[in-house]
């Protein structure tokens, strides 16, 4: 069964490296030193920390009201520059500066430094910061050796169509046509270290005949997870998510390279504007000195998406505030800075709409592998009638549960499970059957999974109306047996018949994972204006990357957000390190 650590509503679990992560960080508090100390550690943002989707703390300062006469206007954060920050105690010079040392902004060190450059990062956790399990690309030798070999053109076509075209089709196919080459320098730098490339170990990982269904279903097998031993799951041994080593991998060739880290210190501010151009970062550090780190050659923003931050995710974003946890960055982090500090120095937000990934679990349900991330049951809501395609398909299922009446609904299955989970999952049969009987036994104890011995009574206990949930079932089993579902197109091998006593039900979730939305770009990554001019020495990677992701994150390649990441990471800090971009 796969293995998951288990944290309550609003934890930060602990990780490696030990000194804690800050909690409720603004610019006012983090000014007064407000630090947390403790257990958490340099990488506990590998882990996911769990929080209720709708009441992450808006990391900026609140929303600015001026007055002309008697007509007050209220501003967002994003649009009221702050002071020029002019207290500075200290001043460095590198050639290539990075804000954010997660995978994008740890890549783009190694690559810089490994080209030569003098490089620092500016991270504001106590260390790297690392999360999840797979890693999409395409066109490595690994997938050639693999029997994948995958246009890059029908890849980027599937990215942007899933956005209806409102992303930028050059800079998909930059991830799409490069991130092979990109691969295999890492492949090649793991083998070195004792670091494995593998097929990817998580759920969203789809095998088998994915590849040939329908557009709207395909998924493709350009996911990759890297390990040092023999991980089967998405969780190394030590509680860890296995991207992880990636990370560790990555870090400790750029530090090799002389690469330079400078953590719990967040960057405030700019240095330059659009019109002047971007010439280095102003940053507070942990003793509360304003330092200016000048940058010669580029400045790169790798500051993660704006999921820590409500009043973005209310202007941008707010379908996920019905999803039921916001649980994959810590607390306190993902707060927007790189889109805050670059549209205060002229830069425009991306042009395509923020692209919420939501999955289908919660961390306390990732021991289940019958929930609706795994499989495809029948999915009623509140009012006993089914809702939407069943697949286990980003972001189909979870855009339909969220808009149910309530905002609440179940899976539904009968006592033929294994027979269904052989159905639909037959690669990795065992793998999804493995505890699944101690398991399913903890549900029943706990509540979270219910059974009955007729649909009546599974209706009764979870307060449906009996009639319309029994006729749902009926029409549901019958499009079963004709192996055609005309009401959601769910293909025939994911229809499982509800039938054979005794029947059980568990509830739908999901969580908030990223809110990708970010700085409008070019095809190089670089920063751009409203007009489409970039802005000289300045770029942006990772989730604050804009204009890659629209609308959804679709999982057609899976893998791709930590995928972009990588590739850009290690392309764009490149480019820096040698004075020019990734197309010259």
């Amino acid at each position: 069964m796969l293995r998951s650590p288990r944290c309550g509503q609003g934890e930060n679990p602990e990780g490696f490296g030990g000194k804690g992560i800050y909690m409720d960080i603004n610019r006012r508090n983090f000014l007064k030193g407000a630090l947390v100390t403790g257990a958490a550690a340099a990488a506990a943002v590998a882990l996911p920390a769990c929080s209720p989707a709708a009441s992450a703390d808006s990391s900026s300062d609140a929303k600015s009201t001026s007055s002309k006469g008697d007509t007050a206007t209220t501003k967002h954060s994003w649009e009221v520059a702050p002071e020029p920050i002019t207290d500075i105690a200290e001043t460095k010079d590198y050639d290539v500066v990075i804000v954010g040392a997660g995978l994008a902004g740890v890549n783009a060190a190694e690559a810089a430094a490994r080209n030569g450059a003098k490089v620092v990062v500016i991270e504001r956790n106590t260390g790297i910061s690392i999360r999840g399990v797979d890693v999409g690309h395409i066109g490595s030798r690994f997938h050639k050796e693999q029997g994948f070999d995958l246009d890059p053109r029908v890849a980027a076509r599937f990215l942007h169509q899933a956005s209806h075209q409102t992303t930028n089709y050059d800079l998909i196919y930059v991830w799409a046509s490069r991130s092979g080459e990109v691969f295999d320098y890492i492949e090649d730098l793991g083998s070195k270290n004792g670091v494995s490339m593998v097929p990817a170990l998580s759920g969203t990982a789809k095998y088998g005949n994915w590849s040939t269904l329908s557009d709207r279903w395909r998924v493709y097998p350009d996911a990759v997870s890297f390990v040092r031993g023999g991980e089967t799951y998405d969780m190394r041994d030590d509680g860890q998510p296995v991207n992880v080593t990636l990370g560790e991998l990555v870090y400790d060739s750029a530090t090799a390279n002389g690469a330079e880290f400078v953590f719990e210190a967040r960057a405030e501010q700019l240095v330059g504007d659009a019109a002047s151009g971007i010439t280095g970062v102003i940053a507070t550090t942990k003793d509360g000195k304003h330092v200016q780190y000048n940058a010669k050659k580029g400045v790169i923003l790798a500051t993660g998406d704006i999921g820590g931050n409500q009043e973005m995710i209310d202007a941008f974003c707010p379908i996920s505030n019905r999803s039921d946890s916001n649980c994959y960055a810590p607390a306190g982090f993902n707060n927007g800075d790189g889109l805050l500090m670059g549209m205060w120095a002229g830069a425009a937000m991306s042009k395509s709409e923020a692209a919420p990934m939501i999955h289908q679990f919660t961390l306390d349900t990732l021991e289940f592998n019958m929930t609706s991330f795994i499989m495809s049951w029948l999915a009623v809501n509140a009012n006993g009638e089914r809702y939407g395609a069943e697949m286990p398909f980003e972001p189909m299922l979870t855009n339909a549960r969220m808009n149910t009446p309530g905002n609440v609904a179940w899976s539904v299955f009968d006592s033929d499970y294994e027979t269904y989970i052989m159905q639909q999952q037959p690669e990795r049969y065992d793998r999804f059957t493995d505890g699944l009987d101690a398991v399913m036994e903890k549900w029943l104890g706990n509540g979270k999974l219910i059974k009955a011995d007729t649909l009546e009574d599974l209706a009764k206990q979870l307060d449906i109306p009996a009639d319309t949930f029994k006729a749902t079932v009926e029409r549901y089993n019958s499009m079963a047996e004709a192996g055609e579902d005309v009401d959601f197109d769910v293909p025939a091998q994911w229809l499982a018949p509800v039938k054979t006593a005794p029947f059980y039900a568990t509830k739908n979730v999901c969580s908030t994972l990223t809110i990708p939305f970010g700085l409008h770009v070019n095809a190089d990554s670089q920063v751009l204006t409203a007009e489409d001019e970039p802005i000289p020495g300045l770029f942006a990677i990772g989730n604050v990357q804009g204009d890659f992701f629209g609308k959804d994150y679709p999982v057609h390649c899976p893998g791709v957000s930590h995928g972009r990441c990588v590739t850009f990471g290690q392309l764009v800090g490149e480019a820096c390190a040698q004075g020019k971009v990734i197309s010259e």
